[in-house]
């Protein structure tokens, strides 16, 4: 598959997706948590595979449709790390071969996460970088505080359709 056509593809989902499922729940006030969004085709489409960050840009505002999360968790681990999780997590799911991204070079996943660690720095109130190398409990405990934090605080809001 051509980067362009992988670019495209996931455009497709997210505009459907944000079409059928976020935006009928925001409108409802209800909180949705994606797994991943449009930070996910910055990283992976633009830095991982080269494509014109401008590009992609435009494309996830024209098919987001102008939502961009009020929060973003990036679970951060050196990319070694990373790829031989992801590894072992198929093996544990029986898949039977390896992803497309995890058949990628090493180099393909220092660009992502180099990707990924960008946007935190441009976006520092949204994007909170957790550091998984220390633990799953550590991990929950430092997102339950930020989430914790973030519905005290005047940040959090809930989206109305009025």
């Amino acid at each position: 598959m051509t980067p362009l056509s992988e670019l495209l593809l996931y455009e497709a989902s997210r505009i459907q997706h944000v079409k059928e499922v976020i935006e009928p729940l925001l409108k409802k006030g209800i909180v949705v948590l994606c797994d991943r969004f449009s930070d996910a085709t910055v990283a992976y489409q633009g830095y991982g595979r080269g494509i014109d960050l401008r590009v992609v840009e435009s494309l996830n505002r024209l098919t987001s449709q102008g939502i961009k999360p009020d929060i973003t968790f990036l679970l951060d681990c050196p990319s070694h790390l990373g790829l031989k999780r992801a590894l072992q997590r198929n093996r544990t799911l029986n898949r039977e071969r390896e992803g497309r991204f995890e058949k990628e070079k090493i180099q393909f996943h220092h660009r992502v996460r180099r990707g990924y660690l960008s946007i935190a720095k441009k976006e520092p109130n949204r994007v909170k970088v957790i550091d998984t190398r220390e633990g799953e409990d550590k991990v929950f405990e430092k997102i339950l505080k930020i989430v914790d934090e973030l519905i005290k605080g005047s940040e959090f809001r809930v989206r109305s359709s009025e």
